[in-house]
């Protein structure tokens, strides 16, 4: 898997098609974190908006198809993130930079998608971070 993070609108999207799309002759399409169902987006090789899929399984809009989780739902989540495509691009805006929020699910949506992008980008084969659509490797 390979990770990508960044600021919004930091041209995090570009870059992923111009340098790690490019591979073969296949176009990027993208699976979307705002939209796609538990099983769209685990299937996924290109997801983007990882955020907002966090934050739709936090609130329940998103749940895993057949099952109630056995553990916490984002538990669930990464076991299946990590089982998926191995060569899935993982996009994400970084959440824990600015003020800190003052409602408390907020708060704790912020906490959470921190956590999973840390364990993510540890399990992950390549981390890029995008800033004025320039990515850095920082694994």
């Amino acid at each position: 898997m390979i990770l990508v993070t960044g600021g919004s609108s930091q041209g995090k999207r570009e870059f992923v098609r111009q340098y790690l799309g490019g591979q073969d002759t296949e176009p990027v399409v993208w699976t979307e974190g705002a939209e796609a169902s538990w099983e769209e987006f685990m299937d996924g090789r290109f997801c983007r908006d990882f955020q907002l899929f966090v934050r739709r399984v936090m609130e329940g809009s998103v749940v895993p198809c057949g099952h109630e989780p056995e553990g916490p739902v984002t538990e669930q989540l990464l076991e299946e993130l990590f089982a998926g495509p191995e060569d899935r691009v993982l996009v994400t805006d970084e959440t824990g930079c600015g003020i800190v929020p003052a409602d408390a699910f907020e708060r704790l949506y912020r906490e959470e998608t921190g956590r999973l992008c840390c364990r993510i980008a540890g399990e992950a084969e390549e981390v890029w971070r995008v800033c004025c659509g320039i990515g850095m490797r920082i694994k």
